[in-house]
């Protein structure tokens, strides 16, 4: 148990080392880690917003001005939901930019980064400790996932490598190396790793196609214009379709390790079993597991589009079904969970019918 522990722990701060590698520190550039020493409000200040305006002393625990302490107003703006409510103590993410040999400092966000290691740190050793053996696998998996996408991914993406073979190059390496760590070298984990490529590359066709046929931009957002104004060169419709890959590659995995793993159990308890008995109960265990992963994908989706549906629901004479229908990011984002759930959908047969063919091999039975 202590060795798992050590592992994830591990992992953990491989992957933490990769994300600064990739997005770079705190240490050099326009941002530091700072502490609020001192807050008070100014007195007969007023400004046109009415914004209230705070003095506050800051003392720079990293970056080029580490040691320092500097005096600087803060503005909030009376009635705002989005106050930072500073107090003496609390750490911050200060901005630092110089202009014309002027010094120019703000505050931009509460310094959250510590804490939210804290929460991933409780969470692995929740896993660790209760999970035991598997728990750390799907940890290593999950690491080995993130480094590919941020480590590998982004590199090669902004060095101009077409989008769509990156992805599935990638998409291919995670579903192999995944696989491999969770069933390690087994009929189970081959099975699996053969349904997934298959559902993942399947998605990806549907979406490209959805593309196409709905006439879509690859405009699905702030981030995508910002993306493109940063380099005019990026292909958004190529973009577009890689996430929508990645985007299905977790619950396509999910739905053929299942039935990859059932079958097994299933064949296990039942010798007898023929090529087709095996087929047609995969394709049962996987009409029983679609039930539950659309609900899951859908309510995914739902859940992170929910102020959006309020402001919907608000202004409905605004924004009445025929116009939320032909906007481009909710387009975007239902070719997202069709894809997904297509990938899904498709999964089931492939990985069933592999399952019977390989476990059933020349009557060979599973040991």
């Amino acid at each position: 148990m202590k060795a798992n522990i050590i592992i994830a722990i591990s992992g953990l701060f491989l992957m933490s080392a990769v994300l600064f590698y990739v997005f770079g520190g705190t240490n050099t550039g326009i941002y530091s880690i700072a502490e609020i020493k001192h807050i008070e409000q100014a007195e007969d200040e007023e400004t046109e917003l009415n914004d209230k305006i705070y003095i506050v002393e800051l003392e720079h625990i990293t970056g080029d001005y580490k040691g320092q302490r500097m005096v600087i107003d803060h503005f909030e703006t009376e009635g705002s939901v989005y106050k930072l409510d500073l107090k003496p103590g609390d750490i911050v993410l200060a901005v630092i930019e110089k202009h014309e040999d002027q010094l120019i400092v703000g505050i931009d966000e509460h310094y959250k980064s510590r804490k939210i290691m804290g929460l991933i740190i409780l969470l692995l050793l929740i896993i660790a400790l209760i999970s035991g053996v598997n728990g750390v696998k799907a940890m290593l998996a999950l690491f080995f996932t993130l480094i590919i996408i941020f480590g590998v991914m982004t590199h090669y993406l902004m060095a101009g490598v077409p989008p769509l073979p990156l992805t599935v190059i990638c998409a291919a390496l995670i579903v192999f190396v995944s696989i491999l760590i969770i069933a390690g070298l087994t009929q189970k984990a081959l099975i699996a790793g053969i349904g997934t490529l298959s559902g993942v590359i399947l998605a990806g066709f549907f979406g490209w196609f959805s593309v196409i046929f709905l006439k879509l931009s690859g405009y699905s957002g702030d981030e995508t214009a910002y993306l493109q104004i940063l380099n005019s060169n990026v292909d958004l419709k190529g973009i577009l379709v890689s996430g929508i890959i990645i985007g299905a590659l977790g619950a396509v995995m999910d739905v053929s390790i299942s039935i990859a793993s059932a079958l097994k159990e299933i064949l296990i308890a039942n010798p007898d079993y023929t090529k087709k008995e095996m087929f047609k109960s995969g394709m049962n265990i996987g009409r029983d597991i679609i039930g539950s992963m659309v609900n899951t994908l859908i309510l995914a989706y739902t859940g992170a589009s929910l102020s959006l549906i309020l402001v919907f629901s608000m202004q409905r004479e605004d924004f009445p079904l025929i116009k939320i229908m032909n906007m481009e990011f909710i387009c975007t984002e239902i070719v997202r969970s069709l894809a997904g759930l297509f990938g899904m959908v498709l999964a089931i047969p492939i990985t069933a019918f592999v399952g019977s063919i390989i476990y059933l091999h020349k009557g060979k039975r599973v040991v």
